[in-house]
Order: structure tokens, then C-alpha cells, then sequence
């Protein structure tokens, strides 16, 4: 199922409700199909679509630098928490859903890059940082 069609059973769900017990099971519907969505889909649905356009090559590549940073921090934090049942469910839950709008971000830092023919690669030694992707000759 796409996730248009999740968000759409989840909205007709709620709509339907009475109550509290109502409004339970609408929640409990909504959980049961967001868990069959990925972590790309769900990335690309919290992302504002051309989000970095303004951005220049310097400032696409800082982004992604910081970017790159704060998803290793997280993925530390989750592999910490991941040690017992209780510390997934609380890592999923305090650190996932920041993880998977940064993994959202930095696919559309890399959209933007190529359209802009930036390279926001980590640069290899002797090279320059950012800038236009030059082709060889």
C-alpha cells in the first residue's frame, strides 16, 4: 500500500470515531499501516520538496556536513538505547523520527547538489571542498 492511501484509510479512520474507545482504534489502525511504510517513503513525506533550491554550492555542502554529523549522533544514541527491549522502544521513539527526516533532508541535499552539478561529497586530500562538479578532459 502507498502511503497517499495510509494517510487517506487513517483520515476516514478518525472521522469515523466516538469517544475515546473510537479514537483508540483510529490510532491503532494508523500505527498498523504506518509500520508497513519505509523509512525512504516516510523520509520524503516529512521533506519540503525543494527545500535547499536557494542554496548555493557552499552552502548545500556545509548542510550536508552538519547533516551527516547529527545522523551519526543519533545513530549512536539508538545503538545505545538498542541494547534491551525497553531501549529500542524508547530510541525509536525519542531519537527515529528526527533520524529519518535528516536521512529525507540529505536525499534532497543531493537532489539539489546534482542539479546544480555541486559536489557535496566529503572532498578527497588536495581538493577543493565545494563548488561546481568539473568534468574531466
Amino acid at each position: 500500500m502507498k502511503l497517499g492511501l495510509r494517510m487517506i484509510l487513517c483520515h476516514r479512520a478518525r472521522m469515523r470515531v466516538d469517544g475515546k474507545t473510537g479514537m483508540l482504534g483510529a490510532v491503532a489502525v494508523c500505527a498498523m499501516l504506518s509500520a508497513c511504510a519505509s523509512q525512504d517513503s516516510a523520509a520524503r513525506f516529512l521533506v519540503q520538496p525543494d527545500k535547499y533550491m536557494l542554496y548555493n554550492c557552499k552552502e548545500l555542502f556545509e548542510t550536508a556536513r552538519s547533516n551527516e554529523a547529527r545522523q551519526h549522533e543519533l545513530e549512536a544514541l539508538i545503538a545505545k538505547a538498542g541494547s534491551d527491549s525497553g531501549g529500542q522502544f524508547v530510541g525509536n521513539m525519542a531519537y527515529r523520527p528526527e533520524y529519518v527526516q535528516l536521512k529525507g533532508e540529505m536525499n534532497e541535499l543531493k537532489k539539489t547538489a546534482g542539479e546544480k552539478n555541486c559536489n557535496i561529497e566529503a572532498p578527497a586530500a588536495g581538493q577543493p571542498a565545494v563548488g561546481p562538479v568539473r568534468p574531466l578532459r
